[in-house]
C-alpha cells in the first residue's frame, strides 16, 4: 500500500484490507457496517460452489454472459429488497435470519429466480387468486399500487413462486416458505414488487 499503490489496488489487496477494517468495525458495532454491501465475486462463487445446484448455476451464468454480470444484477436486486427491512440493524437481522433459516438449495433457487427476470407472458390471475393475495397486509398495499395491472402481477408472482419451489427439495421448500411467511409486510411487499416487475 505504501510502496506501490497501483499494485495494491490491482492485486485486490485494497479490497482485502477494506474487508479487514469492516470486520473490525463490525465487531465493535455491527450496526455501523452496511449489511447490503455486495460480497466479492470470488467469495460469492466459492460460496455458491459449495453445493451441486450452486455449481450448476455458476456454470449457467458463465455461459449466459458471465458470472460477474449476473451476480451484480442479483446483488443489486437483493440489496433493494433487504433495504426495505429498515436501517442497518434491521437489515443485518433480516440477513442473519435468512442465513439461519433458509437452506443453501432454497437460496440457490431464489437467486436463480431473481436472475431470470420476469420471463414469459402469464395469463392474468383469477378473481379468487387476487382475493387471496389481497387478504395479506403486503397484498393489500400492492393491490392499491398496481391498480389495473394487478391481475398480471399476481399471476407473475404465482408463476415465479411455483418455478422456484419446483427447483427445491420438499424440505428446502418447507423451510423457505416458513421463513417467508414470518416476514414483516414491508420486506414482503419489496420482494413482491421486485419479482413482479
Amino acid at each position: 500500500m505504501r510502496t506501490d499503490f497501483a499494485a495494491y489496488e490491482n492485486t485486490g489487496l485494497s479490497r482485502e484490507y477494506l474487508e479487514i477494517l469492516e470486520a473490525e468495525q463490525a465487531e465493535i458495532n455491527p450496526d455501523s457496517v452496511n449489511p447490503t454491501r455486495p460480497m466479492d465475486a470470488d467469495r460469492s462463487r466459492n460460496s455458491m460452489c459449495s453445493s451441486e445446484a450452486g455449481r450448476k448455476l455458476v456454470s449457467d451464468w458463465e455461459q449466459m454472459g458471465g458470472f460477474r454480470v449476473h451476480l451484480g444484477n442479483v446483488q443489486r436486486d437483493v440489496g433493494e429488497m433487504v433495504r426495505a427491512a429498515g436501517g442497518n440493524r434491521e437489515q443485518r437481522i433480516f440477513l442473519e435470519n435468512f442465513s439461519r433459516s433458509v437452506p443453501m438449495g432454497a437460496e440457490i433457487a431464489l437467486i436463480d429466480e431473481i436472475a431470470a427476470g420476469r420471463g414469459l407472458y402469464v395469463a392474468p390471475a383469477s378473481s379468487a387468486e387476487i382475493k387471496l393475495f389481497a387478504s395479506t397486509p403486503a397484498g393489500r398495499t400492492l393491490m392499491e399500487e398496481w391498480g389495473s395491472v394487478a391481475a398480471e402481477r399476481v399471476a407473475m408472482l404465482r408463476s415465479r413462486a411455483a418455478r422456484m419451489t419446483a427447483n427445491m427439495s420438499e424440505d428446502e421448500s418447507a423451510d423457505f416458505w416458513t421463513w417467508f411467511d414470518n416476514l414483516e409486510p414491508g420486506p414482503v411487499a419489496a420482494i413482491f414488487r421486485k419479482l413482479a416487475g
